[in-house]
């Protein structure tokens, strides 16, 4: 199915006793664990939201939609491999500091030494449909 498809409004009443096999199951929504992808930017976005602390009130965010093309090679034997599809995403806070991340993220997924003049729609629109690969790691702390 290609996009306008996907996204137009279907007349679910018509379609109750019709079989969905045509349509498509979605990709789960995983946090990858450690070790070598091949990833796909699906979308970066404005995402806006808001906060049970303060209903109401909605606040901003920058968010990159990813989505695993391959597993190239876990950190850890005893993982599976992620099911190509799979997806996750990125977020960055609406400061000066979210954006300076937000910058160097881009930088990395374009494989870009610089940004100057380039601005923020300008970078959000770029980056969807890049592939690249990515070394995911996982650090805990106490």
């Amino acid at each position: 199915m290609n996009a306008p498809t996907q996204a137009a409004t279907l007349d679910l009443g018509a379609m109750m006793e019709a079989s969905l096999d045509s349509i498509p199951d979605a990709p789960d929504f995983s946090n990858p664990p450690a070790g070598e992808y091949r990833l796909l930017c699906k979308e970066a976005k404005i995402d806006k939201y808001e906060t049970k602390k303060e209903p109401g009130i909605e606040k901003q965010r920058l968010k990159i939609l990813y989505a695993v093309s391959q597993t190239i090679q876990l950190a850890s034997d005893k993982e599976p491999p992620v099911p190509d599809g799979s997806m996750f995403s990125e977020t960055f806070q609406a400061t000066e500091e979210g954006l300076s991340y937000f910058k160097k993220r881009i930088r990395e997924v374009m494989n870009a030494s610089d940004l100057t003049g380039v601005s923020l729609g300008e970078m959000m629109n770029s980056v969807k449909g890049t592939t690249f690969q990515a070394r995911i790691t996982i650090r805990t702390t106490k």
